[in-house]
């Protein structure tokens, strides 16, 4: 599987998000996985001062968390991943502005929501895609390219990448097929 081949990383995904409600749930709960992320991380204060003012409050590790999705991002697809490039970047920059607003409370809420997100996926796979997460095959792979997997969901939902869907379905479709043959014992 090639590391920066969009189609490797989104088949090996979507194989595991099949179910339309397991989808739905990943659609709401990812996101709020990577804010609240951010939002935990940047607790942690990077020990360089760049900017000598205000602006060094931004140097911390889920700034820099979030730096690194995007440059992943764009290096997958360069138009989607530069079109989200502000989303994940800008959100790492609100959540620590909410951070030093409202230090305890924000990590408060934000722990709060980054649970009961990780609750409902796990539920998502239980009940509806009755399928282990990726995460428990590959947990790097499967936490960096959910949030670009969920972009993916609109950017088929609304038309665009038809090619792309159309070939993403047909490997998924015999992913989906290893995995429930790995399931049944039938390697």
């Amino acid at each position: 599987m090639g590391v920066l081949n969009l189609e490797d990383q989104l088949s090996f995904y979507m194989a595991y998000h099949h179910n339309e409600v397991n989808v739905r749930i990943h659609t709401i709960c990812v996101p709020l996985i990577l804010f609240t992320s951010f939002l935990v991380a940047a607790n942690v204060e990077l020990p360089i001062s760049l900017f000598a003012n205000s602006y060094d409050k931004y140097l911390n590790l889920g700034v820099l968390g979030s730096f690194g999705y995007t440059v992943f991002y764009i290096l997958l697809d360069p138009y989607v991943g530069t079109a989200v490039a502000p989303i994940v970047f800008g959100s790492s920059l609100v959540v620590t502005d909410l951070l030093l607003d409202y230090g305890r409370l924000a990590n408060i809420v934000g722990g709060t929501i980054l649970a009961i997100s990780w609750i409902l996926q796990f539920i998502g796979h239980g009940v509806y895609e009755k399928r282990a997460p990726a995460l428990l095959d590959n947990l790097v792979q499967a936490l960096v390219l959910a949030p670009f997997f969920v972009t993916y969901e609109f950017v088929f939902k609304y038309g665009f990448r038809k090619d792309l869907e159309n070939r993403l379905e047909a490997r998924v479709s015999e992913k989906i097929k290893a995995l429930d043959a790995k399931k049944s014992g039938k390697n």
